[in-house]
């Protein structure tokens, strides 16, 4: 069905915007490997932190990111996979990816509810869950999500408290996205404020578990040719970072179109008080996913209707992580939370080219819709 508002529509730089930075991998004749232009990239991210370049470095994607992050903290924390099951604890309320790179990170996953407000897990919440762990906790994945803002301070202070590893995954958490000794994972795929179709970068204060990290994505060399641990191949190419580079110089004016689809939806539910945003959406922070939730269950069809009437719609993390067909048998705490978001929780339409009067008229439908069901 072609839809007259899809749910996401894309838009990366021009080809126009990347040439020059292509006619540079011409002229350098470097591909992959920490080439120059993911320097580049990496400068120009410490920059905007406000943190030192060796506190930077870009991954192939956040996946690998994240996997890398808690293979180099496990083996901080003198931790081997041959040790034995070792268990990271994260959000069920997350996309599935996150618990991919637990699993690649040979880590045992458990999941645990999210906070009502922030839909996200609390170090509170974690620290009080710790005695209910069937074995050895060994690290957290706390989860931005939808790019909410995080307390990175707070979460360091945990990891100091509990000796426990927390690596963030902050996937779309780009604009307002934290830093601190925790390592934190950042996305560019497509679908995120700042996109590069594919790619990512891990960022932390410590420098010693940067490199880590680094060494975690290119097969474990560092400064030679001989394995040093375990490790996987997780590099950004030039390509990637090329486009990364023009995201980078058009961020004011991306940030300020995302900026702008929030505060239209604001507008457009405004005198609906059934529906509301994800709390701080375009206020505090700039996401390129628009989620709403109301306090009664969406209605059955509800998808459909919409679809019906042109508007896309996703349940971009369906029932939580617990309820993904290969991952049922993993242990969990109960998960009322978890459970409450996934049937009044929808993604609206949201990329660059949709006006206001759009949104109006999407708001309208999605109203009108809920009144007839």
């Amino acid at each position: 069905m072609m839809l007259r508002f899809p749910v996401a529509r894309p838009r990366l730089p021009t080809a126009d915007a990347i040439l020059p930075y292509l006619r540079q991998i011409d002229e350098n004749q470097y591909y992959s490997n920490f080439g120059p232009l993911a320097g580049a990239v990496e400068a120009r991210l410490a920059e905007r932190y406000g943190i030192d370049a060796a506190c930077v470095t870009t991954v192939s994607n956040a996946t690998a990111g994240l996997t890398a992050a808690l293979q180099a903290e496990a083996r901080a924390r003198k931790r081997n996979v041959n040790d034995g099951a070792a268990y990271c604890l994260l959000p069920a309320w997350t996309f599935v990816a996150t618990l991919h790179a637990v699993l690649a990170a040979g880590l045992e996953p458990y999941l645990l509810d999210v906070d009502e407000d922030s839909w996200s897990l609390t170090p509170q919440a974690v620290e009080n869950a710790l005695s209910r762990i069937p074995g050895e906790p060994v690290a957290v994945v706390p989860v931005s999500p939808f790019g909410r803002p995080y307390d990175m301070a707070s979460w360091d202070d945990f990891s100091r408290r509990t000796g426990l590893a927390v690596v963030m995954d902050s996937a779309a958490a780009f604009d307002k996205g934290d830093v601190g000794l925790s390592p934190a994972v950042f996305s560019l795929h497509a679908t995120k404020v700042l996109a590069a179709g594919e790619g990512g970068f891990a960022v932390s204060t410590d420098v010693d578990l940067i490199n880590e990290i680094r060494k975690c994505i290119n097969f474990g060399f560092f400064g030679d040719r001989v394995a040093q641990s375990r490790a996987i191949n997780g590099k950004m190419s030039e390509y990637h970072a090329a486009v990364t580079l023009a995201a980078l110089d058009a961020w004011p004016q991306t940030r300020r179109i995302f900026d702008d689809i929030a505060a239209a939806y604001r507008e457009g539910f405004a005198a609906d008080n059934r529906i509301r945003l994800l709390p701080g959406t375009g206020d505090d922070y700039a996401s390129s996913t628009i989620m709403i939730t109301r306090e009664d269950p969406l209605p059955p069809g509800f998808d459909e209707a919409l679809a019906a009437r042109g508007v896309g719609t996703r349940r971009w993390w369906g029932g939580g992580i617990a309820k993904q067909v290969a991952y049922r048998r993993f242990s969990s705490d109960l998960l009322p939370v978890t459970d409450w978001l996934a049937q009044r929780c929808i993604g609206l339409p949201c990329y660059p080219g949709l006006e206001r009067d759009e949104i109006l008229e999407i708001a309208a439908i999605v109203g009108d819709t809920l009144r007839g069901r």
